[in-house]
């Protein structure tokens, strides 16, 4: 097959928007383009990959497949440009990092802004992604290494411990258990609870945590971001439990922070990801340099 670059882009954004006018948008190209290239592309590779009519496009049977190795080849693409940018100085270059939400407010915020201040020229492309979204975005190359909490290493992905931080009750200060010093994790489970949507790393190791104990946690409402997690708890909703690095957030917050006994035993776990045998940008190198110092510093 004589398969082109730009055909793996076209067909990539038409089957992620499943619609000629979204995908021309997303791959900066006419529609009357993406129709040719994709219409190239089919010839290719011997068999229709989209059935289209005058209100959709719908993949057919093996476009997924044909997904999944274009974006490995695409991925190798863009990994390959983010080593060369920035190959000799840090004057210019790109560093792309993914981790969720409330990782990037409180665990690494402080050396993003640390290395921004000192390599101003390098851009830095940040993504505040689920657990499953920071995966796929290292595997596909979109940036050089994600933060996540794991309960099982993805395929083709190499991956290291990197922090373990503990976990803590949060509270509203006029919550029962706010004048307590410690709580046991058999009290929280006599209260109602905020928690993120088990997309993310944080309510996962917690489901597991509970799992462990014999425990049930009362998920009276679930949230998709940290601030509206807390913005639920200073109204009084419900407790949660959240990990060290969110805890400055949580009392700038006016919240009230609880030790739990035994929860450094059970350590929440992050780890880096990044893609095998890709070769960091000295950006992205010195970046990593400087945020696994910061981290043990920090632990």
């Amino acid at each position: 097959m004589n398969v082109t670059l730009k055909q793996l882009r076209v067909f990539c954004a038409l089957y992620e928007q499943r619609s000629f006018t979204a995908a021309a948008r997303a791959a900066f190209v006419t529609q009357s383009a993406v129709s040719k290239l994709c219409a190239e592309l089919e010839e290719e590779v011997g068999q229709p990959l989209f059935e289209r009519s005058t209100r959709s496009v719908t993949p057919c049977d093996g476009a997924a497949d044909f997904y999944a190795y274009a974006q490995e080849v695409l991925g190798t693409i863009r990994a390959a440009e983010r080593s060369m940018s920035g190959l000799r100085s840090l004057e210019r270059g790109l560093v792309g990092v993914a981790t969720s939400p409330l990782m990037m407010i409180g665990l690494i915020g402080e050396p993003i802004r640390a290395f921004h201040r000192k390599y101003p020229g390098v851009k830095l492309d940040l993504y505040e992604l689920s657990t499953d979204d920071t995966i796929e975005h290292v595997r596909h190359g979109r940036v050089d290494f994600g933060i996540v909490s794991l309960e099982e290493a993805p395929e083709h992905l190499e991956t290291r411990p990197i922090y373990r931080d503990t976990m803590f009750a949060v509270c509203a200060p006029d919550h029962p258990l706010a004048q307590e010093a410690s709580v046991r994790w058999k009290d929280l489970a006599d209260h109602d609870h905020v928690a993120l949507r088990n997309v993310y790393a944080v309510r996962r190791s917690l489901d597991r945590q509970s799992a462990k104990l014999g425990l049930s946690f009362p998920y009276r409402v679930e949230a998709g971001l940290l601030t509206s997690v807390f913005s639920m708890v200073q109204g009084g909703l419900g407790i949660t439990v959240a990990p060290g690095y969110a805890c400055d957030f949580a009392r700038q917050l006016g919240l009230t922070v609880i030790g739990i006994e035994d929860a450094h035993r059970h350590g929440h776990e992050l780890s880096l990801i990044r893609r095998r045998n890709a070769r960091l940008s000295l950006a992205a190198e010195t970046f990593l340099l400087d945020l696994t110092a910061y981290l043990a510093a920090r632990g």
